[in-house]
């Protein structure tokens, strides 16, 4: 954070605002509750509100081709080289502190709604989301879903422990409504591979 700080401090004020931008629209792009699941297998003691702002932060700093991955597909996030616990909330202030330090302002005060909005839509555009990046998942459903992360999460907790109660807070309308949601859909998808394993076993049947 500091060596950005300090390449930010080297150019015209405009580029920390834009920096403090940026960085918030690719937060904003990966405000989904199904990378958030991700990240409470991920992390020792799950994911938290600020938690899952840190860890965003953190998957920023790993390059743009892992943070693309990850929202395509959360599991690959199995194989980025843990430190750090999955945080770098530091991050976030990087430009902000630049642009304070450039002209006694604060970045948030002076990104304007209009500046994160279409920073957003820009960023957005670029990225191909995983079919259940929308929903919020137990962690049984979890690990079916993104099975890497369930295997690398298994060897430290037990899957049993966390079937009774709910990791989310479904006292939440719309938390509730995503987490049922997320639930069918895996059903949905435990039922198409059952179909298909007995398929397999039928043709292998007829072919003997």
């Amino acid at each position: 954070m500091h060596w950005i700080r300090n390449q930010l401090l080297g150019m015209p004020p405009e580029q920390s605002l834009q920096f403090h931008a940026i960085i918030h629209g690719y937060e904003d792009a990966a405000r989904k509750y199904g990378l958030w699941t991700a990240a409470t297998l991920m992390k020792e003691n799950g994911c938290s509100d600020d938690g899952f702002i840190d860890f965003r932060a953190w998957l920023i700093a790993q390059g743009k081709e892992t943070y693309m991955s990850a929202l395509e597909d959360p599991d690959s996030l199995a194989e980025v080289e843990p430190y750090g616990d999955y945080e770098f909330e530091l991050l976030t202030y990087a430009g902000d502190y630049a642009y304070e330090e450039l002209t006694g302002r604060s970045a948030y005060d002076d990104c304007t709604y209009e500046m994160d909005k279409q920073m957003l839509a820009k960023v957005s555009k670029e990225i191909k989301y995983h079919p259940m990046i929308e929903y919020s998942l137990e962690i049984p459903d979890a690990v079916f879903v993104y099975p890497k992360l369930g295997a690398a999460f298994a060897q430290i907790y037990s899957v049993e422990s966390f079937q009774r109660d709910s990791i989310w807070n479904t006292s939440l309308p719309e938390v509730k409504k995503l987490v049922e949601k997320g639930a069918e859909e895996v059903r949905k998808l435990r039922r198409a591979g059952q179909k298909r394993n007995d398929k397999v076993r039928k043709c292998n049947g007829q072919s003997r």
